[in-house]
């Protein structure tokens, strides 16, 4: 298992980073995120090399300035959480409604 990962999810839990939370509940549901901006850029006809790059320099500048979008860190807090949890929720629950 990669510890990138496990350290990311637990800043994501923490509710320090509401950007880690967003990507994580997309993947989670299935509809990765940076997979789609990814294609967008690709259907763009942007370079192949710029839509790799792109979505890290999004996601990572989005990482650095949230307290500027959400400047209230309970609020931060919540929200992270909130995606976290609830994207677990909804996909333990798809899964059960598909039996």
């Amino acid at each position: 298992m990669n510890p990138f990962a496990i350290g990311w999810f637990w800043r994501g839990f923490k509710g320090r980073s509401v950007t880690f939370a967003l990507l994580f509940a997309t993947f989670v549901l299935g509809w990765p995120l940076s997979d789609a901006l990814g294609r967008l850029l690709a259907r763009l006809g942007v370079h192949w090399l710029y839509v790799l790059i792109l979505p890290a320099l999004l996601f990572w500048w989005l990482a650095k300035h949230e307290e500027r979008f959400i400047p209230e860190e309970l609020k931060r807090k919540l929200w992270a959480r909130s995606l976290i949890v609830g994207s677990l929720v909804l996909a333990i629950l798809i899964a059960w409604l598909r039996k």
